[in-house]
C-alpha cells in the first residue's frame, strides 16, 4: 500500500518539534519492518491539458509501506504527528 501525506497547518514557533516528530514516526515505520521505501519533497510543478502551473497542494512525501491489511494500515498511522494540525494521509491499495 501507498501512503501520500498532506501537511497540516503547523505553528511556526511549532516547526521544529513538527519535523523531528515526523521523522521519528516515519524511522519508527521502517524499524517496524512496515516501510519499504520513503519519498519526501515538495511540489514544483502540476500539468493539466491547459498546460504546466506552479504546485499549489500540500502533499509533502510517501511511502510504500508492506501491511496485510487496510485495517492493519489504520492502525498503524493513527498516531501521524500531522493529524493534531490538519494534515491527513491518503492510503492507497495498489492493483
Amino acid at each position: 500500500m501507498m501512503l501520500i501525506y498532506h501537511g497540516g497547518k503547523v505553528p511556526t514557533d511549532q516547526r521544529a518539534d513538527n519535523i523531528r516528530q515526523l521523522w521519528e514516526w516515519l524511522d519508527e515505520l521502517k524499524a517496524d519492518g512496515l516501510e519499504i521505501a520513503r519519498f519526501a519533497g515538495s511540489g514544483l510543478t502540476t500539468l493539466t491539458d491547459q498546460g504546466a502551473t506552479p504546485y499549489q497542494g500540500d502533499i509533502f512525501g510517501a511511502s510504500i509501506i508492506d501491511v496485510d491489511s487496510e485495517e492493519q494500515a489504520l492502525e498503524r498511522i493513527q498516531n501521524w504527528p500531522e493529524l493534531q494540525y490538519g494534515g491527513k494521509i491518503d492510503l492507497i491499495q495498489s492493483l
